[in-house]
């Protein structure tokens, strides 16, 4: 059973990723694909950067046609220019016309008109009227044919000067989404450059903060793992040295041995412990799945838990339903999950004192309850029992690396269901404290 990220999460979120060297674990794959996709552009920046794309091709298109209509505007300007001129020519050839004049000075007046009068390569009103001399027409018919030309070049003029205001609309309409489109993509470009350093921005002092958090959960590591493993060890060597000193008395040894036994066993459970959450916080953890009974779970705890509540001088009850509650997990950490409560309990409960187990069925999940007679928990200290690390002034005066409630917060997620505690009693003066484990039955 693969674990999800939830539990993980939620880990991280509390900046509590544990250590097991020098340096920090990586976190592989999911940490790689979070950290790439921080930096990946959104939905909004996508939108941002297509639209400045967007505004550089109408820049683009802006710049070709306001080229073009220029080069029209252009010719337009200069076809203006040449009508005005050759209608000038055309006026001042009617009015030389409007006398009486002789051939040889209407002669004269049609060579001053042919070098007044520029025309085009399809338009020689000055061959015509030449022709029309050497032909021997008459002036009159000189006449009609320059108020003709005269019409035609005026109508020519006037449909050349409407082109050109149409040509000059169309230049600055052109100049003006040019002009509009380049500012918007400088400011646009800007914005969004300034927008993406600030993400970036805000992405480094989260990082720099995430490694503030791993460094600080890696000394506190240290300090938790020294003082977990230190007792336990001195332990194991006090009891070595009186069996040493007692070799004789072979009681006292076999005593001797069977404490260095269940303190090794406890040293052993605790490691495991450790290097269990430090794997799941680091996401390679995974769980098996196997159908399980969770009674066996129960008693397995129980039996494990026996020894620490024999010196404690506590005892533990239990309340197991008599038909077989069914689920599929991982029996190894359901069970870690379980007697790190129940060692929790034993640990906060008086001597003489009593930690009832119960487990029972309720809407579809499992509920194994752990109960104890000891102070209880403030009440606004309820939410963060299942925070790794955190404690409670009076967990902190017994001891504990304050990771096992974390790590059964943990399981209880990979199993689809979650782990709660409550006070018994009153809440100003409590009777003892409730932890449940609620695990998801499996489905028939």
């Amino acid at each position: 059973m693969q674990p999800v990220n939830r539990g993980a999460d939620r880990f991280r979120a509390c900046g509590h990723r544990l250590i097991l060297g020098i340096w920090p674990v990586p976190e592989g794959n999911n940490q790689l694909f979070r950290f790439r996709s921080e930096f990946r552009l959104g939905y909004g920046s996508w939108i941002a950067v297509l639209t400045t794309y967007a505004f550089g091709a109408v820049i683009l298109v802006a710049l070709v046609q306001f080229l073009i209509h220029l080069e029209h505007y252009r010719n337009e300007t200069e076809r203006v220019a040449l009508y005005t001129q050759d209608s000038a020519a055309l006026n001042q050839l009617l009015h030389e016309l409007d006398s009486p004049l002789t051939r040889d000075e209407m002669g004269k007046t049609i060579s001053r008109f042919e070098t007044r009068y520029i025309g085009d390569q399809t338009d020689r009103p000055a061959t015509e009227f030449k022709e029309a001399y050497l032909a021997g027409k008459p002036q009159a018919r000189i006449i009609e044919l320059a108020k003709a030309r005269s019409a035609s070049h005026t109508a020519a003029a006037n449909m050349a000067k409407q082109r050109l205001e149409r040509s000059d609309l169309s230049v600055k309409a052109y100049a003006a989404l040019l002009g509009i489109s380049v500012i918007l993509c400088v400011f646009g470009g800007g914005w969004l450059f300034l927008r993406r350093s600030r993400h970036l921005e805000h992405l480094l002092e989260q990082r720099a903060a995430e490694l503030d958090d791993v460094d600080a959960s890696r000394r506190l590591f240290f300090a938790k793992a020294s003082h977990e493993l230190r007792t336990p060890v001195t332990a194991i060597r006090g009891e070595a040295e009186i069996a040493l000193e007692d070799a004789e008395d072979l009681e006292a040894v076999r005593e001797a041995l069977g404490h260095i036994n269940a303190t090794a066993k406890f040293l052993n459970h605790r490691i495991e412990e450790m290097i269990g959450i430090a794997r799941a916080s680091d996401g390679k953890l995974h769980l098996d799945a196997a159908r399980l009974d969770l009674r066996t779970i129960v008693e397995g705890a129980i039996e494990d838990a026996r020894i620490f509540a024999a010196s404690v001088a506590v005892s533990v009850e239990k309340t197991v339903p008599g038909r077989p509650v069914a689920v599929v997990g991982d029996a190894v950490w359901l069970k870690r999950a379980l007697l790190a409560v129940i060692e929790n309990a034993l640990k906060f409960s008086p001597m003489d004192g009593k930690v009832t187990v119960r487990l029972e069925v309720k809407n579809g999940m499992g509920e194994i309850t752990v109960t104890d007679n000891g102070p209880g928990v403030m009440p606004e200290e309820l939410p963060l029992l299942f925070d790794a690390y955190y404690q409670t002034d009076a967990g902190k005066a017994r001891g504990g690396s304050g990771l096992g409630l974390a790590m059964t917060r943990w399981v209880a997620e990979q199993h689809g269901g979650r782990a709660f505690a409550r006070n018994i009693g009153s809440w100003r003066r409590p009777d003892g404290c409730a932890v449940t484990i609620a695990i998801k039955l499996e489905q028939s």
